[in-house]
């Protein structure tokens, strides 16, 4: 008979029960290769279809009439906005198919910070989309109150861009709010930006602009 060795026993054990944790894990493996390359495909599918959506509805020119397009040069971005947008949502689905491989191998950690990430990407999508429309207020309202003191025989450039200046601080801030960006130190103050921009509007329909107001509306409505 042979001498009976306990240590042997162990390793066959142990080399069991490594064999079989690879066999569990290969399954696994194999779904979160194949989730992350059909969430990559279908990224790239719905970006292409964003970016065509985007031209065909003539975003460009928008982004150009309200001066994102101006925004995004000098904030040194080539693309355009249409691409941008269709960027963006190709982020969002590739980390949603990243997300579901990671959880298939049981790595939540990674899994729940990917989850938190994209959870916070529509509130940063509705922070840049009102700023966009904020630029175009800030303008639309500039635009009024130059004119209007202008028309009443006033120097109305300086104050004009202070409107702007006011009213895109105002548009910051809120955005900065909505992607839960801590700004407590700049919303007491809130209340000053508002009264400012309601005084300078008041002071340009005060003062006879009406008609001049009235043109730059349907300006910008056409």
């Amino acid at each position: 008979m042979g001498q009976f060795d306990p240590l042997l026993v162990i390793n066959n054990d142990r080399s069991a029960r490594l064999l079989q944790s690879i066999i569990a894990f290969l399954p696994k493996l194999l779904f979160a290769i194949v989730a992350w390359v059909i969430f990559r495909f279908l990224a790239k599918a719905i970006r292409a279809g964003v970016i065509f959506v985007a031209q065909k509805i003539g975003l460009e020119k928008i982004a150009e009439k309200t001066g994102v397009n101006n925004f995004l040069r000098n904030a040194n971005f080539k693309q355009s906005i249409s691409t941008v947008i269709g960027e963006l949502f190709y982020r969002i689905v590739y980390l949603i198919g990243l997300n579901i491989a990671f959880e298939a191998l049981n790595l939540y950690v990674v899994s729940n910070l990917i989850s938190d990430l994209i959870s916070y990407i529509p509130n940063l999508f509705v922070a840049v989309i009102m700023i966009v429309i904020g630029t175009y207020a800030a303008k639309f309202v500039k635009d009024i109150t130059s004119g209007a003191l202008r028309t009443a025989g006033m120097d109305s450039d300086w104050v004009g861009h202070l409107v702007y200046i006011v009213v895109m601080v105002f548009v910051i801030v809120t955005a900065l709010k909505q992607a839960r960006i801590d700004i407590s130190f700049l919303t007491q103050n809130i209340s000053t930006v508002v009264m400012g921009v309601m005084l300078a509007l008041g002071l340009a329909f005060g003062l006879g602009g009406k008609d001049k107001a009235k043109e730059v509306i349907e300006k910008h409505l056409r």
